[in-house]
């Protein structure tokens, strides 16, 4: 791991300052301040006693107006319930109310971008950088929100890392305020625990997919029911033909939002130059087939299951099954409680991060609320935004339901819910306002808010933090290379002889789809883009 960014740093201090400051002269009132900072003390009420006076005003001075909150996720028995609860608080504090609006996450892109193709009528909308954010701001679907997040929101300004607010802008200007959760995350490996002390395994010192070899072999041998490398490349989840993120001598990156989908464009996010790479580039081939090779050995060896090519089974099904000993995926603090959890607490996991976790714009952006161009109120909007990010009243009750009815109370900041009750189903936790405020699980330890900051705090910020680039001059180049990528994602999973060649001829087709002009065009928008900013 390196070292702490030392601009990161000072800049952590920085703020700690202007958030003192701010208690001080503040008196202690206001928006929950502090209250990731200590698991005791952050305890949400239990009744909708939050006050944001000092960023609204008083409900009387206010028309009525309905808010809508359109958002990912699958609508539940109770929300109605649960808006009648929300419309109670809402009422009281600003004179207006909220309609839920959850959309299945399979429908939620297409029924959004209908939704505002036909301007209807909407307030808080949920977006990310992976359902169109940028095309959509370019778009003119999503409102500015500097004035108003300075008029309405100080509480999202005390409460969100200053990184957050930095991601989703587009030429200077804030379309959109990202959920407060993790920042980034870092790529790991994950270890059953028992099989890790059967086997006493040192999963510290296993950084890369080729130190595993031993252990595969070994596993194969004592374990026949288990499965060492799982890959499914019928669903396309095997890495787009395009790996090369485990190599932890290597620093490269995809470059995002839009061409960094299929990681053909990368940068060394420890280099001041800012130069832009494809996989074209001689020392990115060389990267990318040793790993395919040695993917297509363990295949060989019967180290990664024999229809990997074809299979669309969700890893996570057989990994509840008690088929899977390890996997690779993403880690922040938690993750291991969390897939034990959605395991139904039948295994303990462990895992080592195995490439520094990088702050990218992509990644800052994954969960964030924007306010339609079509609201009547924006300004109501932001305020119901405020309260979610600040109120542990209204988060909780959006998150998990009502108290007594949808889960109970266990102690001052944690629940247990109520199997079949109607609510809390649906993993709304990481999609609106304040993760931070949320009551803890059973499992979640009580530090967990305590180590999410903390691990926000250490990130590594990428170079390009900020940037978008506009695709509009060479979009169906893009289309094209994406198509070819997308015919190549067997390659990730070593159920194809000679993996050298074929990324020989992968190559010679981006190559004649353009992506070259696209590295030019992207590398020159970066270049103005350092000049404007003064990078």
């Amino acid at each position: 791991m390196r070292q702490k960014n030392p601009f990161l740093l000072a800049l952590a201090i920085m703020l700690a300052a202007v958030l003192v400051l701010q208690a001080c002269s503040s008196g202690g009132n206001g928006n929950n301040e502090g209250k990731t900072n200590d698991a005791a003390s952050s305890a949400p009420s239990e009744s909708p006693s939050g006050d944001n006076a000092a960023a609204a005003p008083a409900a009387s001075e206010l028309k009525p107006y309905q808010v809508s909150i359109v958002y990912f996720g699958t609508p539940q028995a109770d929300d109605g319930l649960v808006e009648e609860k929300l419309n109670e608080f809402f009422k009281e504090k600003i004179n207006a109310t909220v309609k839920l609006q959850p959309i299945a996450p399979s429908d939620y892109q297409n029924r959004t971008e209908l939704m505002m193709n036909t301007g209807e009528k909407m307030d808080l909308v949920f977006t990310t950088s992976w359902l169109n954010y940028f095309g959509n701001v370019t778009k003119g679907a999503f409102l500015e929100l500097d004035e108003l997040l300075e008029k309405h929101g100080q509480g999202i300004k005390q409460e969100l890392h200053p990184l957050y607010l930095e991601a989703p802008r587009m030429k200077g200007k804030l379309y959109a305020v990202p959920t407060n959760k993790e920042i980034t995350q870092g790529q790991s490996f994950t270890y059953r625990k028992d099989i890790v002390d059967k086997y006493s395994i040192p999963i510290d010192t296993i950084n890369k997919w080729a130190d595993l070899e031993p252990w595969y072999e070994k596993i194969g041998k004592e374990e026949p029911g288990l499965t060492n490398l799982y890959l499914a490349g019928g669903s396309g989840n095997a890495g787009g033909g395009i790996h090369m993120m485990f190599e932890t001598n290597s620093n490269y990156r995809p470059i995002g939002p839009t061409p960094g989908k299929t990681q053909m464009f990368l940068m060394d996010y420890t280099s001041e130059d800012m130069q832009v790479k494809t996989i074209l580039d001689p020392e990115l081939v060389d990267i990318n087939k040793k790993e395919f090779e040695l993917f297509r050995s363990y295949y060989e060896k019967g180290y990664i299951n024999a229809d990997a090519g074809t299979s669309k089974t969700d890893a996570a099904d057989l990994r509840r099954q008690g088929k899977l000993w390890m996997s690779s995926g993403v880690w922040k603090p938690g993750s291991d409680i969390e897939i034990k959890i959605a395991d139904n607490n039948q295994f303990d996991y462990v895992s080592h991060v195995v490439t520094e976790p990088i702050v990218t714009t992509d990644l800052a952006t994954g969960s964030m609320f924007s306010i339609s161009r079509t609201s009547e109120d924006p300004e109501r909007a932001m305020m119901v935004l405020n309260y979610l990010h600040t109120d542990p009243y209204v988060i909780n009750l959006i998150v998990h339901g009502i108290e007594g009815k949808h889960y109970k109370k266990v102690g001052d900041n944690r629940i247990e819910p109520i199997a079949d009750s109607g609510y809390g189903s649906t993993a709304l936790f990481w999609v609106i306002g304040n993760q931070m405020l949320n009551y803890l699980k059973p499992g979640q330890p009580d530090d967990l808010y305590i180590n999410w900051k903390k691990f926000n705090d250490e990130a590594v910020r990428f170079p390009l933090m900020g940037f978008v680039f506009d695709d509009s001059k060479v979009k169906n180049e893009i289309a094209e290379l994406t198509a070819v990528v997308s015919e190549y994602k067997i390659l990730a999973t070593g159920a194809v002889a000679n993996p050298s060649k074929m990324i020989d001829e992968r190559n010679a087709r981006l190559k004649t789809a353009g992506i070259e002009k696209v590295q030019a065009e992207l590398q020159a928008q970066i270049d103005t883009w350092r000049q404007e900013n003064n990078k």
